[in-house]
């Protein structure tokens, strides 16, 4: 028997160390929830910051643009992609992932983001003028959304971020569909 408990705690111990070696580089999801694969981890990680950019662009509609239409777009926009920026960050954070730098800084160069340099020429525009370079900006910008939504939706295992990305990919396509209407 003497000989049975240092064995038994051996292996116990062995057993331990070998599941500390197997994790990931992301925490586990909450108990009850399926863990988040790579993919769901990359899509918060980029979409974080497109989001932020579509609010930053979204409030320079509602203080330089004439058309109530814009107004309204940008509106539900900023309303629609705060939260899902809530909510996405607070999956990072439960990850232990690192989010990526906001829009205003380095994100003007991953892929599917507005340039800084589009940016700044609506800062400089008001009125109609805003309203005719910001419908077709934010529409594209809005594709490349649905683009990395889709992506998410066939290659990542965390069933909230697919049921988000779903919710992305009915939301911008309405949104995307209302815009090409008024620019048509």
């Amino acid at each position: 028997m003497r000989r049975r408990l240092p064995m038994a705690l051996l292996g116990l111990l062995v057993w331990v160390l070998a599941g500390c070696s197997t994790a990931t580089s992301a925490a586990p999801a909450p108990p009850g929830t399926p863990g988040a694969s790579q993919a769901d981890i990359t899509f918060s990680q980029q979409m974080v910051p497109h989001h932020q950019q579509s609010i930053q662009v979204a409030n320079l509609a509602s203080e330089r643009s004439a058309s109530e239409f814009v107004k309204a777009i940008a509106a539900k926009i900023i309303k629609a992609e705060s939260a899902e920026v809530q909510t996405m960050t607070g999956w990072l954070q439960s990850w232990n992932a690192a989010a990526l730098p906001a829009a205003g800084h380095a994100g003007h160069s991953m892929p599917g983001m507005i340039t800084s340099g589009q940016v700044a020429a609506l800062e400089n525009l008001t009125g109609a003028e805003f309203d005719r370079a910001w419908l077709p900006l934010m529409a594209e910008h809005l594709r490349n959304g649905v683009s990395m939504a889709k992506t998410v939706l066939s290659s990542g295992e965390h069933a909230e971020t697919k049921a988000l990305a779903q919710e992305i990919v009915e939301n911008q396509t309405a949104a995307i569909d209302e815009i090409t209407a008024r620019i048509s």
